[in-house]
């Protein structure tokens, strides 16, 4: 008993010492890790860090529409919507969103005439079923043209709540007339110019707004997709 007792004493310093250096290459890995998110942040972190900051998860939990809408790649195998387009001359923005709205019309027109019919049960038919099924109609066409319309989606769905409200524009001046009395008959033309406005604004915005998520749904189920089809 008493030779055995110096063996086990003598042990005891060296399990000391594992565990003392053990909690230091602890502490020197999170300092670490706090130096180089505090460089990531400031954007001063050097290539070979920035390439390893790349490949490993992020362990920032971010904002928070990043964590309600994760980054999604473009889609895979398409074209360039530009292709074909000549980048020269004046007025290149507008130029270049009427030359991708001529690639696909049947979308934005189609998807418009939809949300028209939408918004129309949603307003003559409200407390009712078409009602409701006119809210649904409304916004499933707008996130449908931003599905479909691939080459730029929030154009595409810009362009349907833009075409929904040139035909509720249309129904409203129609009714006014058909009656006997034009809309300045009500209203001055002040107040019609502002509303009109208004209502424009909401259309086109809500059409913008439908488009992107339809763009970013497609865009995230395919990335799901392809990693099923990898993890499979």
């Amino acid at each position: 008993m008493t030779a055995r007792l110096p063996a086990a004493y003598r042990s005891i310093p060296v399990q000391s010492a594992a565990m003392s250096q053990f909690t230091d290459d602890q502490a020197n890995t999170r300092a670490e890790a706090r130096r180089r998110a505090r460089l990531a942040a400031r954007g001063e972190l050097p290539p070979d860090d920035e390439s390893e900051a790349a490949e490993s998860p992020a362990t920032s939990r971010g904002s928070f529409l990043t964590r309600l809408f994760p980054a999604a790649p473009p889609l895979p195998g398409r074209p360039d919507p530009l292709s074909g387009f000549d980048p020269s001359g004046p007025m290149r923005p507008i130029r270049e969103r009427i030359f991708l709205l001529r690639q696909a019309p049947l979308v934005w027109i189609g998807f418009g005439v939809v949300a028209f019919v939408g918004y129309v049960a949603l307003r003559y038919y409200q407390a009712s079923a078409l009602s409701l099924l006119g809210t649904f109609a409304q916004f499933g066409a707008l996130i449908a043209a931003g599905w479909f319309g691939w080459r730029r989606p929030t154009l595409y769905g810009a362009a349907a709540g833009a075409v929904a409200f040139v035909l509720v524009t249309t129904l409203v001046t129609f009714s006014f007339i058909s009656q006997g009395a034009p809309p300045t008959s009500v209203q001055t033309p002040l107040q019609v110019a502002i509303s009109y406005s208004v209502e424009a604004a909401y259309q086109v915005g809500l059409g913008f707004l439908g488009g992107w998520y339809g763009g970013y749904l497609r865009r995230r189920q395919t990335q799901l997709s392809a990693e099923v089809r990898r993890r499979r």
